[in-house]
């Protein structure tokens, strides 16, 4: 499908619904996203922030304000190697919890037909260099996990009329980044106004495993 098939589509006449009614905060981030080419969604575990990235996502496409949904996450280097498959089949284990929020919007068959028309994109972080993307709505997913030299090549990638959300939580970077992880620096850019930024508090998982987690953390 061609940017110019998707965008000139009959408009909608009301707004694409899913099987998700958003609360205030998630109200908000949207709002930003409309506004913002670059968003941030930050949040603990269970905050949501991949299924709003998700939602957002799929009503920009619907809308035809894009023509692609990318979606990636950090993976450990050359990992993908030695798996078997094209690049999406090697991906499908590290992206299978996106693509579950995906069907939590929408049904499965739905999903599985965008990305069987190339409508969603999967691509490895290390495969972004060189491409720009245009018309397109991009998800970093995790992006704790990269370094700021990783970050700022996907930032890079933007091109005109597409919008990149990065979602992720300093409370959940992989030991084996650490310290080197972009978002202390992205932090930085909360109060900048140049970018949506978001953090969401609400849980959207059992209560109790925060329970827990705190009673074993004290």
């Amino acid at each position: 499908m061609s940017t110019k098939e998707n965008k000139e589509k009959r408009k909608l006449k009301s707004e694409p619904r899913f099987k998700l009614q958003l609360n205030e905060e998630q109200k908000e981030a949207a709002a930003d996203f409309y506004e913002y080419d670059v968003n941030f969604f930050h949040g603990d575990f269970g905050s949501g922030k991949t299924l709003l990235s998700c939602y957002l996502a799929l009503s920009f496409f619907r809308k035809k304000m894009c023509n692609k949904i990318i979606i990636a996450r950090p993976i450990t280097k050359n990992s993908v190697g030695l798996l078997p498959g094209d690049i999406s089949e090697k991906l499908n284990p590290y992206i299978a919890p996106i693509v579950h929020n995906f069907n939590m919007l929408q049904a499965s068959s739905s999903t599985q037909k965008m990305m069987d028309n190339k409508d969603i994109e999967i691509l490895p972080v290390d495969f972004a260099k060189g491409i720009t993307y245009t018309d397109a709505v991009v998800i970093i997913d995790e992006y704790e996990d990269l370094n700021y030299e990783d970050f700022r090549m996907m930032l890079s990638r933007l091109g005109r009329d597409s919008k990149i959300i990065f979602c992720g939580s300093k409370e959940q970077i992989h030991r084996s980044i650490n310290s080197k992880s972009c978002i202390f620096a992205t932090m930085k850019l909360e109060d900048s106004g140049i970018v949506g930024y978001h953090t969401l508090k609400a849980n959207h998982r059992n209560p109790i495993i925060k329970q827990v987690t705190d009673f074993l953390e004290r």
